[in-house]
């Protein structure tokens, strides 16, 4: 089975940039606030593992024009 990995940025806004990758393909891009992201991820035995979560630093800012709350199929 495939499994997920989790791409995530913080941009300057504060906001969280998550892109869905399985096997080298793009899912959904989307943004969360800080907040937002905790609930996203989930708890208990549901919460998404850090070990599927990679954080990138040093990236320029991402330029997907969207706010927290919003989401873009793949291809970003």
């Amino acid at each position: 089975m495939y499994e997920m990995t989790f791409y995530c940025t913080r941009e300057k806004d504060g906001t969280i940039h998550v892109q869905n990758v399985v096997m080298g393909m793009m899912g959904q891009h989307h943004v969360h606030t800080p907040e937002d992201f905790e609930v996203w991820r989930g708890d208990g035995k549901k919460r998404i593992p850090d070990s599927r979560i990679e954080w990138l630093e040093n990236c320029k800012p991402c330029g997907c024009g969207l706010r927290a709350g919003e989401v873009r199929d793949g291809r970003h």
